[in-house]
């Protein structure tokens, strides 16, 4: 388990790709789902935004919390997949 998480450039790299394939893929299929909704994120939304927004108004909203928890959660996914494409030592 220690070495899983080691942090590699194959296992970020994948992490990251996961992230923005499953972030885009989640924001495209929201607004089908439900009208006037945003996300850009999964499984947590890091970024809301709804709409439609008055002129001069701030219909968005960013979270932290979801950032580091979603960036644990790919990270956690790309580096057990990534130890599988890796040698064993």
């Amino acid at each position: 388990m220690k070495n899983m998480l080691k942090p590699t450039f194959l296992k970020i790299l994948i992490a990251v790709i996961l992230f923005v394939i499953f972030s885009i893929a989640w924001g495209m299929a929201v607004p089908f789902i439900i009208s006037d909704t945003f996300p850009l994120g999964f499984p947590f939304p890091i970024i809301l935004a709804w709409g439609p927004c008055p002129p001069g108004e701030n219909c968005s909203d960013f979270s932290t919390i979801n950032l580091i928890v979603d960036a644990a959660i790919w990270y956690f996914i790309g580096a057990w997949t990534g130890s599988r494409f890796q040698k064993p030592r």
